[in-house]
């Protein structure tokens, strides 16, 4: 055979599909180079500049994709309407905690540059994670992200409680990617394929591998999400790092974390619907009550919104129990707006960590609205939005898992839903009386915020109520991602 026969029965792949994440491995590696070539101030500014830049034709990109969904790199790598959905709300949350991030680090005397082009290498893993049902291809993804995560998360100097929340990070995290691969094993004797596609609607006689493998698989994701019985390294990880990390890994891990989940469900409709809904159900069940009951008695802000987290696991795997396209349209709506609502609360505490003698426990946040009014009004919108009061996005995100749990007739997972929302008006409420019907009782400085920090917390804190008021604007989104996954 010639070498033209040869390339000719090649199938060459459309690189059209994997424009954002060229630009975003290209993003990484200049801002390495850059880090290694620039020192001081000038060095900082030109890498955040550089971040802003490449980002901002990241989400140019996207358009291209967009307009030419599919599969390239031979069905190995999937760029459809959810996958542009989540690379689009993670480049957006991603910018807007970079906001945050020079003047932090500069307060703490914790520069490293290499911050930035370890978020692009994290981001592109998010990336390829959101594009793939391939169990190759989403085991490296899950490790480019994790080890992004374990690295940023220890990134803090002269901290020992970031060191010992980013090892018990890395110690459970090693463990859940070794589930996730024997789960990938069990699955490929199976079907003897790696497409998940394929391997779920393969119609083999012994599904107890088949069973085994999606058993390990998850639960391997059951840790990265944090869903009790596999939480143990969250609360310790959200609190030890520096807090624009924490409020990285609260919105645009958890929405990477997720969307595997998401594509799997579709596909476990014909064979395990009835197994699926109950092995679920109960872990979300577990997971909200257990996250809002150990919230309630926090008295650290930023360790309680880590348990807050916890417990939004439980509500968005509740919707992951409903197997149907309306629970799938619950689960990433709410997905989305959470990401919004967690980052934006994160970053008011990022914002008040650099007052003087400034500490998140509760007394603290007495009388806040008096002394810094506008991150007071920001920090209630963010906390009522995620308690879930109407019209904030996050009512509505819950609304829509009610909804698909009474369609399904989950009636005992609805009432657990409603228990643990309920339990969580205690520690939510608590913190927007002190801030706004208590005096101060302790005095700080008050941290001085940039116009593009001031331009975050206010462009978050109108997505999390505009997103619940008008679900429409990104409503055409869920639906296209939704009819994506299900091959329509």
């Amino acid at each position: 055979m010639s070498l033209e026969q040869l390339v000719g029965t090649v199938e060459l792949p459309d690189l059209r599909k994997f424009l954002p994440e060229f630009i975003l491995l290209v993003l990484a590696f200049t801002l390495f180079t850059l880090e290694l070539t620039f020192k001081g101030e000038k060095k900082r500014r030109l890498l955040l500049t550089v971040s802003y830049a490449g980002y901002a034709l990241v989400l140019l990109s996207l358009f291209v994709p967009w307009r030419h969904p599919g599969d390239t790199f031979y069905a190995s790598f999937t760029n459809d309407a959810l996958a542009v959905t989540v690379k689009l709300f993670a480049t957006l949350l991603t910018m807007a905690v970079l906001a945050f991030v020079n003047a932090y680090y500069r307060h703490f005397r914790s520069f490293y540059g290499e911050f930035y082009y370890l978020l692009a290498f994290t981001l592109l893993g998010v990336f390829i994670l959101a594009s793939s049902y391939n169990l190759v291809i989403l085991y490296v993804a899950l490790e480019l992200v994790s080890v992004g995560f374990y690295v940023l998360t220890a990134l803090f100097r002269g901290s020992t409680a970031s060191k010992e929340g980013a090892f018990k990070y890395l110690v459970l995290g090693g463990l859940s990617i070794a589930l996730a691969s024997y789960g990938a094993a069990f699955m490929y004797v199976y079907a003897g394929s790696l497409d998940l596609r394929e391997i779920l609607s393969y119609e083999g006689q012994d599904l107890h591998y088949l069973i085994l493998g999606l058993v390990f698989f998850l639960i391997g994701f059951a840790v990265k999400i944090g869903a009790v019985p596999f939480h143990f390294w969250l609360p310790d990880a959200y609190q030890g790092a520096p807090t624009p990390v924490t409020a990285l890994m609260a919105s645009v891990g958890k929405l990477a974390f997720f969307i595997p989940l998401l594509r799997v469900m579709p596909l476990v409709q014909e064979k395990f619907s009835v197994v699926w809904t109950v092995t679920v159900g109960v872990i979300a069940a577990l997971t909200m009550l257990f996250g809002n009951f150990v919230a309630l008695v926090q008295k650290d802000v930023k360790r309680m919104l880590a348990y807050s987290s916890i417990a939004h696991s439980g509500y968005l795997l509740a919707a992951a129990a409903v197997a149907k396209e309306l629970g799938m349209k619950a689960l990433l709506y709410f997905l989305l707006v959470y990401g919004v609502m967690a980052a934006g609360s994160f970053l008011v505490l990022a914002l008040l960590e650099r007052g003087r003698g400034w500490r998140n426990e509760l007394e603290y946040f007495s009388g806040l609205r008096f002394t810094l009014p506008a991150v007071a009004f920001a920090f209630f919108i963010y906390l009522i939005a995620l308690l879930g009061v109407p019209p904030t996005a996050g009512f509505a995100g819950k609304a829509l898992v009610f909804m698909a749990l009474s369609f399904d007739e989950l009636w005992w997972l609805a009432f657990v839903m409603i228990l643990s929302t309920a339990v969580s008006t205690g520690y939510y409420v608590r913190l927007v009386v002190l801030m706004f019907m208590k005096e101060p009782v302790v005095e700080t400085g008050r941290p001085v915020s940039a116009a593009a920090e001031r331009l975050s917390l206010a462009l978050t804190a109108l997505a999390s109520v505009l997103l619940g008021a008008l679900p429409g604007l990104i409503w055409f989104l869920i639906e296209a991602s939704v009819a994506s996954i299900l091959g329509r």
